[in-house]
């Protein structure tokens, strides 16, 4: 497995430990504070992934504040 598989695979189980001790929100989700969720970013919680492409109104692989206030826990 290449290196950067392993990092990406690591940083997102250790945010998904954190998201999870508090509650998902738009805020810890968006670990890199852009302003957006990406696909990676989202997969700390299943559920989030699985609504993911649905989320994603305007289909430009990022969701924002409004478009996240949509997802069904």
């Amino acid at each position: 497995m290449k290196l950067t598989h392993v990092f990406t695979l690591t940083s997102a189980s250790l945010i998904s430990a954190v998201a999870f001790a508090a509650d998902l929100t738009f805020q810890t989700l968006d670990s890199n504070n852009d302003g957006v969720i990406s696909p990676t970013e989202a997969q700390v919680s299943e559920e989030l992934a699985k609504q993911y492409r649905d989320l994603d109104s305007n289909k430009d692989n990022e969701l924002t504040p409004v478009e996240f206030a949509q997802f069904k826990k």
